[in-house]
């Protein structure tokens, strides 16, 4: 749990404090330097680099002004606010990143290391409980004394539950599972592919797993049980196989852990079903105000996010695989307890829905909370191909019900296998997709035709998908710009032209009667729909 007046995120300069000016010093605050840090990233002049928000930037060779220049341009582009140079610090136009000054003598890899360490340390602090919790990151500490070895602690889903000090001796993909509070979707169909959790599943005993690659250390693990029931697994990350003593000690923590494991389950467990219960009714309209305020979300606008998977063949909405959505509502819990402790998530049959709260004096709560989903499913293995609709902001309690149904309306679309575009947008990116899928679904309730007027009869001439109909949607969808039109098409202008007559003669359609174009574009833009949800299950 979030101790009580903590901060949500790790500031620059309690960073800089933290490590020391024999080591760091911020000579710029910057001006949008704020949000949570949460990543390393080594650039190098000439050199490609992934920046991101959240992201630490080494500028390793940075020397001038120009390079500075260069990199702060590509940082502001990528929404990177924080860079660390070398002293003495090129002159800086840009006002807006964190600049700190790195000690001259110090070198690259020691101040990555340090960097790091404190961002492990940091997000250790923030998803450590009062708790089990706490007595589990003790117990990965004893772990690691023991056996000698950087350990992490995770749930039967590979959700990250605690993790020892000593992580700075580890690997990249060890890293990124801690950052990420979860194992790497990629990492995990990997150590399925080797059967490794079968081996884990049939065994008692520590499981030696050779390193995957060059830049990466092997394993040895064990299965934390309760009777026959797997808990989870404590994860050892090692240069080779341990001697028989260290092999002992990890096979005698394993019962310890478990008895954690197994009263955390049920602490968080019973908070979680009561919370979330609350937050289920609040969704759904059926509580008051005074019994909402119970959630601690505040008095300010509250927005609400619905996450569910990309619908692709026969699943049909409500079935995504149940496991896979109960490891993605962990995590998402995991990193909201991090990054945004104002907030409450809900399980639903086929999602998972957040509320969100902000400040009351929050000026722009849509695009923050716009900005947290992008930044979740940026930063998180888990993400897959889930997509997440955001309603709101509901300025009271009152309203949430109403803005959920929007969201819920939203996400409808937004999974739509017709629908294509990026993976988080607010019900007013939706707001077409929504009111053509209502229309949709009342043309097919009242057994109207997808087809009537001038398109049964352009139908009726040239069958179910001729080059006329086309024609018209390409025509419509450019807003009656012949040469456009044409271009999408592939087509010369004239034959554009032509084409159209053509349409006017065989259907007879007024194309400066305004009602019968729109009637004819919604009529094209349903059926493209019901098309697009044809091949979806085909």
């Amino acid at each position: 749990m979030r101790e009580s007046g903590a901060r949500e995120h790790l500031p620059v300069r309690q960073l800089v404090d933290n490590i020391g000016p024999a080591l760091l010093r911020l000579v710029q605050e910057g001006t949008g330097s704020g949000g949570p840090l949460t990543d390393i990233v080594i650039h190098a002049p000439g050199a490609p680099a992934r920046l991101g928000p959240g992201c630490v930037v080494l500028g390793v060779g940075v020397t001038t002004q120009a390079e500075l220049r260069e990199l702060t341009a590509a940082m502001r582009q990528a929404g990177a606010k924080v860079l660390a140079v070398k002293a003495p610090v090129p002159p800086s136009a840009d006002d807006g990143p964190a600049i700190i000054e790195v000690n001259a003598d110090a070198s690259w890899m020691h101040v990555a290391t340090t960097v790091r360490e404190q961002l492990l340390e940091y997000a250790r602090t923030r998803v450590r409980s009062a708790g089990s919790g706490a007595e589990l990151f003790a117990l990965a500490n004893a772990v690691y004394e023991a056996v000698g070895a950087p350990v992490t602690i995770e749930d039967r889903s590979s959700a990250l539950v605690a993790w020892s000090q000593g992580q700075d001796r580890t690997d990249s993909e060890r890293i990124e599972t801690i950052l990420g509070r979860a194992v790497h979707r990629r990492t995990l169909a990997e150590q399925r592919e080797r059967q490794e959790f079968e081996r884990l599943h049939a065994s008692t005993e520590p499981v030696y797993m050779e390193a995957t690659g060059a830049d990466q250390l092997a394993r040895v693990a064990i299965a934390v049980r309760a009777g026959s029931d797997v808990l989870g697994y404590i994860w050892a990350a090692v240069t080779g196989p341990l001697d028989e003593a260290a092999t002992s000690r990890l096979r005698e923590f394993a019962p310890v852990v478990a008895l954690q494991l197994v009263g955390l389950r049920t602490e968080t467990s019973y908070a979680r079903r009561q919370r979330g219960e609350l937050a289920a009714a609040v969704l759904g309209g059926s509580v008051d105000p005074v019994e909402a305020s119970r959630l601690q979300l505040g008095s300010g606008p509250v927005c609400v996010l619905a996450a569910a998977p990309r619908l692709a063949g026969s699943t049909g909405p409500d079935a995504p695989d149940a496991a896979g959505l109960r490891r993605f509502a962990d995590t998402l819990e995991y990193f909201l307890a991090a990054v945004h402790p104002r907030s409450v998530l809900v399980t639903g049959t086929g999602g998972v829905y957040v509320l969100a709260a902000w400040p009351a004096e929050h000026a722009t709560p849509l695009e923050s909370a716009v900005a947290l989903a992008r930044d979740f499913l940026t930063r998180t293995p888990l993400a897959g191909e889930y997509v997440v609709a955001v309603g709101g902001p509901a300025e009271s309690m009152r309203r949430i019900a109403d803005v959920r149904a929007q969201a819920d309306a939203a996400l409808r679309a937004l999974r739509h296998p017709a629908v294509r575009g990026p993976a988080v947008r607010t019900v007013q990116d939706m707001a077409l997709a929504v009111l053509l899928l209502h229309l949709a679904d009342a043309t097919e309730a009242l057994g109207l035709p997808d087809a009537g007027g001038a398109l049964h009869r352009l139908r009726q001439e040239e069958g179910q998908d001729g080059p006329l109909a086309a024609t018209l949607a390409a025509y419509l969808a450019a807003a009656g710009a012949t040469d456009t039109a044409a271009k999408v098409l592939h087509i010369h202008p004239n034959t554009m032209r032509y084409r159209l007559r053509r349409i006017r003669e065989i259907s007879g359609l007024d194309f400066a009667d305004a009602d019968a174009m729109l009637l004819a574009h919604l009529q094209l833009r349903v059926r493209e729909l019901r098309a697009g949800a044809s091949r979806g299950s085909g």
